[in-house]
């Protein structure tokens, strides 16, 4: 791969995804611990506080598009996406709940207008060497992956060494790092990614940006309007998508309503994968805590195998599928969600197993994260390639919308399904209801495990009577 073959921009744009992308899963991997041990949340609290967060970090970006497209263009909404993720990130430093939940918002819409416009300009930037578009884009899913697994480890050794709010200060100081070199290639962008717009147009758009800050603020503060708010979003972007759906004709409009389908049964493998910042990064420290892991860092340092075992394996999963393809195997996308589930059960039960003994903790800690990123690999593909090949031209960006919307309320049940299982594992516990005990863990787990292996083979039953597929 010759790197002269692409535009200058890809590397800048891919040093501010990493970052971007630094920024949220570092938050996400610490927030239950952070709120637990410094604003002295209990576990229930903690865990629907990280559903929101991670819910609303899918539903952000489509407001992102939106102001992008019809306002701001890319280039001054990734300039905004940058300030805002840089001032959320010091806001999220103080020590006040208030303060917190307003860096928390404020970094989600930055992040939502940096992530919704970057890859677009991607595309953008190869409009006269389209043969190289493919590998720019894995070169940018490579900084993603990279910001991904270097987040926890980071995040656990700041943490460690300084405090618990350092970490947000080095996602700050990545992000204005990004942006100078953004702001030094300032016209290297498209010159019809420039929007100029009349004073009263930014007046809204300020107006805008700042009513969302401020009613995202006040969920986080809130606890019992975050409760509703995800839910809210997802039926009002659920409602707007059959809207469009059922403007099409009965032989287009059936294929579409299948990749809902299929997006639905997709969003409970996240809703078992997401308990890694939740029950999973729960039990870690519990372990850390009785002495059965002797490790002094944050238990949130060990979600760095997830996003680094989803670098690892990526080659291997791309090679297979085309060694299947070249033996002209073909597999359903309903039976890779069906795989990718079985892998996330797989996991969430050696976790269980870890659970369960004192001899083969890490191991099985390891090996869950390898299940789980495994699933992720088999998952995400097909459904982006499924949602492409199906959608046609007129609603295919909106399709690919509704992928992200489901991942976002399975981001979010991720935390009912945690606060579902501890009150399930303690109800059979109660002779101790510490948060280190472990066959309490060992019970939570297999029940998200069984609800997961559940769903799994309904997904396998359903796939019989699904006629139409990804081709």
């Amino acid at each position: 791969m010759r790197l002269d073959r692409h535009p200058k921009g890809l590397w800048i744009l891919a040093f501010g995804n990493l970052w971007d992308t630094f920024s949220y899963y570092g938050t996400q991997t610490v927030l239950a611990l952070y709120l637990i041990h410094v604003f002295h949340f209990s576990l229930s609290d903690s865990y629907l506080v990280y559903g929101g967060y991670a819910a609303l970090a899918y539903f952000t970006p489509i407001l992102g598009g939106i102001i992008a497209d019809r306002w701001l263009g890319s280039r001054n909404a990734m300039l905004y996406g940058y300030l805002l993720n840089i001032i959320g990130n010091f806001i999220l430093m103080s020590n006040t709940l208030l303060l917190f939940s307003v860096g928390l918002a404020t970094s989600l819409i930055g992040s939502g207008l940096y992530k919704s416009t970057s890859t677009h300009v991607v595309g953008v930037l190869y409009h006269t060497r389209e043969q190289h578009q493919e590998t720019g884009f894995t070169i940018l899913y490579l900084a993603l992956n990279v910001g991904g697994a270097a987040a926890p480890l980071v995040y656990g050794l700041m943490i460690y060494h300084f405090g618990w709010n350092y970490g947000f200060l080095s996602s700050a100081l990545g992000i204005t790092l990004s942006l100078i070199f953004f702001l030094s290639t300032w016209k290297l962008w498209p010159q019809q990614e420039q929007t100029r717009l009349p004073l009263r147009y930014l007046s809204f758009i300020y107006v805008l940006i700042v009513l969302t800050c401020g009613l995202l603020s006040f969920a986080f503060y809130h606890l019992n309007f975050l409760t509703f708010l995800p839910i809210a979003i997802f039926i009002m972007g659920l409602g707007y998508l059959l809207i469009m759906i059922f403007k099409y004709q009965q032989a287009i409009r059936k294929p579409l309503l299948m990749l809902l389908l299929l997006n639905f049964f997709a969003m409970f493998y996240f809703a078992a994968a997401m308990q890694i910042g939740t029950t999973i990064t729960s039990f870690i420290q519990a372990m850390i805590t009785q002495k059965f892991i002797h490790l002094v860092l944050p238990a949130s340092i060990f979600s760095t195998f997830y996003a680094l075992f989803v670098l690892l394996l990526a080659p291997f999963f791309t090679w297979f599928w085309y060694w299947l393809k070249h033996k002209n195997i073909k597999i359903m996308t309903a039976h890779k969600i069906g795989m990718s589930l079985t892998f996330a059960t797989l996991g969430i039960y050696s976790f269980a197993f870890a659970a369960s003994t004192t001899h083969w903790i890490l191991s099985s800690i390891i090996l869950g994260n390898l299940f789980l990123s495994a699933g992720e690999l088999v998952l995400t593909p097909a459904m982006l390639t499924a949602i492409s090949n199906n959608a046609p031209q007129g609603i295919r960006g909106v399709m690919m919308g509704s992928w992200f919307l489901f991942v976002g309320l399975g981001s979010y049940f991720s935390a009912l399904l945690a606060k579902f299982s501890h009150a399930f594992a303690h109800h059979f516990f109660m002779s101790n209801t510490s948060a280190i005990n472990m066959p309490a863990y060992f019970a939570e787990f297999i029940f998200i495990g069984t609800f997961t292996a559940v769903i799994a083979v309904l997904v396998l039953i359903a796939s019989q009577y699904m006629k139409h597929d990804s081709k």
